[in-house]
């Protein structure tokens, strides 16, 4: 999440926007928030009906694994990043189109 942190305003420049969707519950997310300095929102899943829908447990353990979705304004998931990789926001700051765009 620093590195979302860090490229924030290249998201920004490209009219998207971050938010953090976690299982964790809210003071966790909370406390998480407040000792990054994260500039976005934060959103606590703790019955993971989120992680579920966008596939994001790992099956057998109920666990969200890590995983970024970029969204167009439509709804449409236009790219999805898992893993180490979702980590390493680069390719989700690609994959948003520019505003007018």
């Amino acid at each position: 999440m620093r590195a979302y942190r860090d490229q924030y305003a290249s998201v920004v420049g490209k009219g998207a926007q971050v938010v953090g969707i976690s299982t964790d519950d809210v003071a966790t997310q909370k406390r998480f928030k407040d000792e990054n300095q994260l500039p976005f929102p934060l959103l606590a899943d703790e019955g993971g009906k989120v992680a579920k829908k966008y596939g994001g447990t790992v099956i057998l353990i109920g666990f969200a694994h890590r995983a970024t979705f970029v969204v167009d304004r439509d709804g449409t998931v236009k790219e999805i990043v898992t893993g180490n990789d979702a980590i390493e926001p680069r390719g989700a700051i690609a994959a948003c189109t520019s505003p007018g765009k």
